[in-house]
């Protein structure tokens, strides 16, 4: 992942800007009185789900949150770079744009996936369809979730990736294959149906594979790797993320089976921890798409311990809590809903995948009647201490105070008088204790409990890893200098990608190569050596400028429906007269207009 990559990733634009403007909540986006020029009523406007900003007035123009950076600090690409690391936490001292060697161990995996896909389908993968039919999972689902069988052989994969002249370091780097203590290169994956588990944006990071004998250990992962990190990915997400954001609620649960039989059963917004506790990564990635979310881990004791451990590391990111980067001039009229945690109680010796096969209807109701975080935390967590002693009361108080005081203040009285009811106490000797506990936690420990939110939380938000048509253009640029007077009119706005759009930008205006790429910042460098040796065809100049003239009118008509589709949805939310907005539709219209005369002629 490239720092740019990195910094968006930990990135929220909501929070971002807000942290200079205050913003005020509009339908699905956010508005204020535009930062760049002086108006009496807003047309500036945040998109949370396109991460983009845009002023609808004066200024006309927009961008994602290094082009609000650089415009409202008056600074270069490279200094907002430095001013958003400093903010989101990312370390600038490393060269961290690693794309060519990651897309190599991402190519190497999509191929595995393959391979697995082909030896299901084989005479011993027959063992996997078996166990796949006995669970009732459905062809369609097999290919959607893309599943496989890993043959039982020492070098079923090894043979078919060196056929394919692909260096088996590489595989080993990718976690497909290992390397012995005798130094001989084995495949990792051997006799077990496998689920590949994809990123975000849609890439194969990993693979899970379950045992279909006594072979131990029951799931197999893939080994800690620079594209696979178990604790930072979740299983489905690239297929739930849409339906997560269309029905603002997503559905945590436990394993990889769970996501599936839920999929076939219609319930597209539900992903996998796979069987961790829920991180804070995790819970980050989440955070941009909707404002609920459900966890339904199983109720086992194991499970209900992964329940808790998975809310002591998420709630302070997922809670009724106010974002961390928030400024506090932002005051009142920054007024993002907060997140909200629900508990799925599921019946005993039933996990999501076996509930919904046995009985959806109780798994309809139960994700439906699923509690409010605090609700379900006060009774567990208290169980878990003799209530019948002074000394168990004052524990659960201590275990529970940090979550009931991070709630909304008005809900906070609420809580405490659950919580008093709970351990069988009056509520002002539930306060006069909790105001003693926080003079001896003062007194004793001089450091803030353990469980305070964090004031460096910084969320982790979906991002597409490089925009092939934009890419395209700017390697068609750099290797021809000579179409530089076809394009000098081209608006830079039209690429979406800060670093297409830098590099663009600084093109535009040097005379050499290599004055281009002392002058663009060294995080672009690696990228910009990419896409100079990126191999074009055509090859001829006739080519090469109709190639051009196509590419550009496709971002230019990309860049023109979603200014159509985001003046729509301002209608009802930005301050400008609409008449004014109107003119701008207007507009819009009659360009996108003009780009399909130009097709039919």
């Amino acid at each position: 992942m490239s720092v740019i990559e990195d910094i968006k990733a930990r990135s929220d634009i909501v929070d971002i800007i807000s942290s200079y403007v205050p913003l005020q909540k509009a339908g699905r986006n956010f508005k204020t009185p535009c930062p760049f020029h002086s108006e009496k009523t807003p047309s500036f406007i945040v998109n949370p789900e396109r991460q983009s900003w845009r002023c609808f007035g004066a200024c006309a123009t927009g961008g994602d949150i290094f082009a609000f950076v650089m415009r409202f600090n008056e600074v270069d690409f490279s200094e907002s770079l430095r001013i958003l690391a400093s903010k989101t936490g990312v370390i600038l001292s490393e060269k961290a744009n690693n794309r060519e060697k990651y897309q190599a161990l991402y190519n190497i995996n999509e191929v595995t996936a393959l391979f697995f896909q082909q030896s299901l389908s084989s005479y011993e993968g027959r063992i996997a369809t078996k166990y796949l039919e006995a669970r009732g999972v459905a062809n369609d689902i097999v290919k959607q979730f893309r599943l496989g069988y890993s043959p039982k052989s020492w070098n079923a994969l090894k043979s078919h990736l060196s056929i394919l002249n692909i260096p088996l370091e590489e595989a080993v780097s990718a976690g497909v294959l290992y390397k012995g203590t005798d130094g001989e290169v084995r495949d990792f994956f051997r006799g077990r149906l496998m689920f590949p588990i994809e990123d975000k944006p849609g890439r194969i990071s990993g693979f899970g594979a379950r045992t279909l004998d006594d072979t131990n250990p029951k799931y197999l992962n893939t080994a800690k790797r620079d594209t696979f990190d178990k604790s930072a990915i979740l299983y489905g997400l690239g297929l739930a993320k849409n339906a997560i954001r269309s029905e603002n609620e997503g559905v945590i649960v436990e394993g990889y089976m769970d996501v599936i039989t839920a999929h076939q059963y219609g319930y597209t917004n539900v992903v996998a921890s796979m069987g961790t506790a829920l991180t804070e990564q995790q819970v980050a990635q989440l955070k941009p798409l909707a404002k609920t979310f459900l966890l339904a881990l199983d109720p086992d004791n194991a499970g209900q311990e992964a329940t808790l451990r998975s809310l002591e590391s998420s709630w302070k990111v997922m809670g009724n809590i106010a974002p961390a980067t928030q400024s506090r001039s932002a005051g009142l009229l920054y007024q993002r809903e907060p997140m909200i945690l629900k508990i799925v109680a599921l019946p005993l010796n039933k996990d999501p995948d076996s509930l919904i096969r046995d009985d959806e209807t109780e798994w309809h109701r139960l994700t439906k009647e699923a509690l409010p975080l605090i609700d379900y935390l006060i009774p567990v967590v208290s169980a878990r201490f003799n209530l019948e002693t002074g000394y168990g009361k004052s524990q659960a108080v201590e275990a529970l105070l940090p979550l009931i005081q991070s709630a909304n203040f008005f809900d906070q009285e609420l809580y405490l008088r659950k919580l008093s009811g709970v351990l069988g106490v009056r509520e002002e000797t539930l306060k006069a204790s909790i105001g003693t506990l926080d003079a001896t936690n003062r007194r004793i420990n001089r450091k803030p409990p353990k469980q305070k939110v964090s004031s460096e939380m910084s969320s982790i938000l979906s991002i597409k890893a490089g925009d092939p048509l934009e890419e395209h253009v700017l390697a068609l640029l750099l290797s021809r200098p000579e179409l530089k007077k076809h394009i000098l009119d081209f608006d830079p706005e039209y690429f979406n990608d800060s670093s297409t759009r830098e590099v663009f930008t600084q093109w535009l205006t040097c005379s050499t190569m290599e004055d281009l790429r002392d002058r663009i910042d060294e995080s672009l460098q690696d990228e910009f050596d990419r896409l100079v040796r990126t191999e074009l065809v055509p090859s001829n100049s006739s080519g090469n400028e109709a190639d051009l003239k196509q590419c550009m009118e496709r971002l230019e008509k990309r860049h023109l429906q979603i200014l159509q589709e985001q003046l729509l949805l301002s209608l009802d939310t930005c301050s400008p007269p609409p008449r004014a907005l109107e003119g701008q539709i207007s507009d819009v219209n009659s360009r996108l207009k003009d780009i399909f005369g130009r097709r039919v002629k």
